[in-house]
């Protein structure tokens, strides 16, 4: 009994770690635009629904069935819809100065229209990602782990320590941690801080379009897929809202928590229980996990 119970467990954690590094991907791209404009970028469940179809047309019309292809269709689609939505919706009011909160309203905008317009285009119909993949079940013991849980959990990781890479050790990375500290300041310093946006919104592109990807393989892919994004946020909120690194530990803490209560307790209570924690958090822990009082959040 006692092993069996152990196979489970270990079954459910590696699970949870999957999901968890998707949340981990969406929340960081959550942090990096918090981080520099301070505002969160609801459009974000959207691309992610976006991104998906991408790789559904690169599958299913185009022939591609590999996972390398479904993931360069979905980031191409991702990285258009992001940086359009930068320049359309979300510049112009930052050129006016415009309180934070109807550049919300506007990303809300943003996220109805691209899924009303998915669902005219496409239907709301359910539709399979169907990805060749290497392998089906990798069997372990008598511990099997999925191949989308194994691979979602790898291939986000890889992401996860690129884009550090990326902000740690670059000239934009670096752009992109002085915009991060004062927009104003870094612009007077000679930082473009529209290229920045940029750059920053193609990066989100990118991570929403893996997570999209990813999730349109576990489930299926349909209009309304983006929901899941509410997750990545209440990650980034547990993690300290704005922090990188707070962001991949509150999606790999909301993860395994998630899956832990749906296989020992009851998938009913899953949504029920993330939104609790993000009321204790906000009630004891307002900035969050790893959260500061101060800017500087990269």
């Amino acid at each position: 009994m006692n092993k069996i119970m152990s196979t489970l467990f270990i079954q459910q954690l590696v699970t949870g770690f999957s999901i968890g590094a998707i949340y981990a991907l969406l929340a960081v791209g959550y942090a990096l635009i918090y981080s520099i404009f301070k505002f969160t970028n609801f459009a974000f469940g959207a691309i992610m629904m976006c991104s998906a179809y991408g790789a559904y047309f690169v599958v299913k019309n185009l022939g591609m069935t590999s996972l390398a292809a479904g993931l360069c269709g979905a980031i191409i689609i991702g990285i258009i819809i992001s940086i359009i939505t930068e320049l359309v919706a979300y510049r112009s009011l930052r050129r006016l100065k415009a309180s934070r909160l109807f550049l919300m309203i506007s990303a809300m905008g943003v996220n109805i229209l691209l899924q009303n317009l998915m669902t005219i285009w496409m239907s709301a119909n359910l539709r399979s990602l169907n990805i060749s993949l290497p392998f089906r079940v990798l069997a372990v013991g008598k511990i099997k782990i999925g191949s989308i849980d194994i691979l979602s959990l790898l291939v986000s990781l890889a992401a996860l320590a690129v884009l550090w890479i990326f902000i740690e050790r670059t000239k934009y990375g670096i752009a992109i941690r002085a915009s991060a500290h004062d927009t104003d300041t870094a612009g007077l310093m000679g930082i473009n801080v529209n290229k920045v946006s940029l750059i920053v919104f193609a990066i989100s592109g990118i991570t929403a379009a893996i997570a999209g990807t990813f999730t349109g393989m576990k489930y299926a892919v349909y209009p309304t897929l983006g929901a899941i994004s509410s997750k990545a946020f209440i990650s980034s909120v547990i993690g300290g809202l704005g922090s990188l690194p707070g962001a991949v530990l509150g999606g790999f803490i909301l993860g395994v928590l998630e899956t832990i209560i749906s296989g020992y307790i009851s998938s009913a209570y899953r949504d029920l229980f993330s939104f609790g924690i993000l009321i204790v958090v906000l009630v004891f822990l307002p900035n969050g996990i790893l959260g500061t009082d101060t800017s500087d959040k990269l």
